[in-house]
């Protein structure tokens, strides 16, 4: 419900808004000088992998991300693997890069906007570093240690890498890290699945690196995706809406003039300030709507379908969960996560919602511009087949702090409201969808809302072109075209 938020506008546009949340691990520690090798560990949608192994007779190892609260600055032996070299105030990461095992990889449930970082080198490396040990010797002229993160997106395309040097002696530098430097990482893209650490040295044995290949890591800082990077209504990449409701329920505080489900279908509206803002149909507070389409969604490249609200400031976004199915029956919900920890209240001055808190969950761009979904967030998912879904569910999340997030964080939104309350569904756009060729000659050509169907034609598969058909009577190779 929007329509007494006019004299407020003013006051929320001019706020800049700067949300961001840290990994902490503190709760797995009691006390200084522990430390964790033995299990990956997890906050929130941050996944920090592990691999451990048992050998018998006492013999274990480990590699990935270990977890200390160790503070041991002299002593550079493997039994001292898990100290960073300076002490820190929370609990951190010790990263190992064993080349017999996957590097230390963060894994996130909800892509992220990655902000900062806090780097270090372990007290077993740098002091390595500097007095050689074993196999290794001191660094000298031309030496270096160095890391490189490398970001990937959910299909596992590189969209980011950085290198920070742990140690450098070219150029006539005898530089051996040993406090916690941040690193920035917020010109990173919005799409980060995972986060790796892989290590190199120039000290190299027959066996392979002879510096200890570790690093700390703490007070990894991130976001979400903000209002830029909605999807427009308007983006020629979507090539269908929502074209059916199968069920709506609303919830409380909706009036009879915002239960129109057919708004809920057909392309959503751009809209300009107020402009094209009540096209929607609102779902009212707890309340869902269920949703088909022309053809099944399919997991492609990028983005598979996107959730149109019709917010016109991000200090006023109403927020729903988003569910999908693959036999109109058994829904499941995308992973989702709030970290503001702010009531909104509906009509009010005071605070307000911030897009890039929010993860997984539609309703957080302005009017006009869709919340983007990608089926792979949920590749895997016992009972939901990514490659054809045919049902969009959207529930509404009261934002009184009493919903929560799939971490057991609360969702605020602005609450209570009243008239049109709740997520107001402007439309739904796929932009993956599954396009079912049969190779039987009279089977129904493809068809698509707003594209024609032409069948094409070669002779042999090393001609060059693809030509119209009429039919499939001459021998060669056919395909289906579909062009707007």
């Amino acid at each position: 419900m929007r329509r007494w938020l006019f004299g407020l506008l003013v006051l929320w546009v001019a706020r800049a808004w700067a949300a961001q949340t840290i990994v902490s691990f503190a709760t797995n520690f009691t006390a200084p000088g522990q430390f964790i090798n033995d299990r990956p560990l997890a906050d929130g949608p941050a996944f920090f992998g592990n691999t451990f192994t048992d050998w018998g007779g006492g013999f274990t190892s480990w590699a990935g991300f270990a977890f200390s609260t160790v503070s041991n600055t002299t002593d550079g032996s493997f039994g001292n693997q898990y100290a960073a070299a300076a002490p820190h105030s929370n609990a951190y990461a010790v990263a190992y890069d064993d080349p017999w095992n996957p590097p230390p990889v963060i894994a996130f449930d909800i892509p992220i906007h990655p902000r900062s970082v806090q780097i270090n080198n372990t007290t077993y490396a740098a002091l390595t570093i500097r007095n050689g040990s074993g196999f290794s010797r001191p660094f000298t002229d031309g030496d270096y240690f160095v890391l490189t993160l490398t970001a990937r997106d959910l299909e596992n395309r590189i969209v980011a890498t950085t290198n920070h040097y742990l140690a450098d002696f070219r150029d006539g530098k005898s530089f051996i890290q040993t406090n916690w430097t941040t690193l920035d990482l917020s010109w990173m893209p919005p799409s980060v699945a995972t986060l790796a650490g892989t290590l190199e040295t120039t000290d190299m044995g027959a066996f392979g690196a002879n510096t200890p290949t570790y690093f700390a890591l703490a007070d990894f800082t991130y976001a979400y995706a903000g209002l830029a990077d909605g999807l427009a209504a308007t983006n020629p990449a979507i090539v269908c809406w929502a074209d059916a409701v199968t069920d709506y329920t609303p919830g409380a505080n909706v009036d009879a003039q915002w239960k129109n489900a057919a708004h809920a279908l057909g392309p959503a509206e751009m809209g300009d300030g107020f402009n094209g803002s009540t096209n929607v149909v609102s779902l009212g507070d707890g309340g869902h709507i269920t949703l088909t389409f022309p053809l099944p969604i399919t997991d492609g490249p990028g983005p598979d379908f996107a959730v149109f609200e019709n917010a016109f400031t991000e200090e006023f976004l109403e927020l729903a969960f988003v569910e999908v199915s693959s036999d109109g029956t058994n829904f499941f919900r995308f992973p989702n996560h709030a970290f503001a920890t702010n009531p909104v209240l509906g009509y009010s001055d005071e605070g307000g919602t911030e897009a890039d808190a929010l993860g997984g969950l539609a309703g957080k761009h302005l009017q006009g511009h869709g919340t983007p979904f990608d089926l792979h967030s949920l590749v895997g998912t016992p009972g939901l087949d990514v490659r054809r879904v045919t049902h969009v569910r959207l529930v509404d999340i009261p934002g009184d702090g009493s919903t929560l997030d799939s971490y057991s964080h609360p969702i605020y939104d602005p609450f209570p409201t009243f008239g049109s309350g709740g997520f107001d569904v402007n439309g739904v756009g796929v932009l993956n969808a599954l396009v079912e060729i049969g190779t039987a000659p009279n089977e129904t050509p493809p068809a698509l809302p707003g594209f024609t169907t032409q069948l094409e034609y070669k002779a042999s598969l090393l001609d060059a072109d693809w030509l119209p058909a009429t039919d499939r009577s001459a021998p060669g190779f056919y395909r289906w075209r579909l062009s707007r």
